[in-house]
């Protein structure tokens, strides 16, 4: 397929052509999320699930790449899928329009991605995701913090019991301990200094954002970020999926 002509020549059109055949999951529309996704499907992943429950506002367009003047109001996912089909219209894109908790992760997970990626910040969905994903051997990427960064040259990929210097990924990874838990997480986190203390999953402000779809506690407080840190946190989340997907992509044909 001409679209894809560059990448074929840098690592064969055969392993390519492969991406075709792959299924990646995407939970977490958002800055980081649509990065990941936009660099997947430029690379000719050829099935996706979406999921996201929240619709683009204001606040999105300094660093979501779905974000526009002309998609405001719209939900993320649909927004997704009308990106990627513009991108290649023989993707096929599956839509969950809810949250991603106990009740839906046989749904969500059911789908059987190759791999998952996480691209969410609230505490107690990424848990339960993660350690599903964990129990049921399905490969995941999952971000870490990517607010009140501002070097995007920190950023670094790690087994999430191995990183460090980050705030949430060490909540995340103490509290996935105490659930049996252990290495195998593939994650994108940034080593940058930054004060922030994340909450205990009970005493979390409002995940979402959103009181009027989720009654699921106080609004959440807004973090600041950078469009560099957030997409470069995308992208490199992109590249570890497929190198999931691939074996290693730097392995050149020949």
């Amino acid at each position: 397929m001409e679209r894809f002509l560059r990448i074929d020549r840098l690592i064969g059109k055969d392993k390519r052509e492969t991406l075709s055949d792959k299924k990646v999951c995407i939970v977490g529309m958002g800055a980081v999320g649509g990065y990941a996704l936009e660099s997947l499907a430029r690379s000719g992943v050829g099935n996706f699930l979406l999921v996201d429950f929240d619709r683009i506002n204001l606040t999105n367009i300094n660093r979501q790449i779905l974000a526009l003047e002309s998609t405001l109001g719209v939900l993320k996912i649909e927004a997704a899928r009308q990106r990627i089909l513009d991108i290649n219209p023989h993707c096929h894109v599956e839509l969950f329009p809810g949250f991603a908790h106990n009740e839906t992760m046989d749904e969500i997970l059911g789908y059987e991605p190759h791999v998952l990626i996480d691209a969410i910040d609230s505490m107690a969905p990424k848990l339960t995701l993660l350690e599903q994903c964990w129990k049921r051997d399905i490969p995941v990427v999952s971000s870490m913090g990517a607010a009140l960064r501002t070097d995007p040259f920190a950023i670094h990929k790690a087994d999430l019991m191995k990183t460090h210097s980050c705030p949430l990924a060490k909540q995340v990874r103490r509290k996935l301990r105490r659930r049996g838990v252990g290495k195998g997480i593939t994650t994108i986190y940034s080593s940058e200094d930054v004060v922030y203390d994340y909450r205990d999953p009970s005493d979390e402000d409002n995940p979402h954002g959103n009181e009027q779809e989720l009654d699921r506690g106080r609004k959440r407080r807004v973090l600041g970020s950078l469009p560099t840190v957030t997409a470069m946190f995308g992208l490199h989340i992109g590249h570890a999926a497929l190198e999931k997907l691939l074996g290693e992509v730097a392995e050149k044909p020949g």
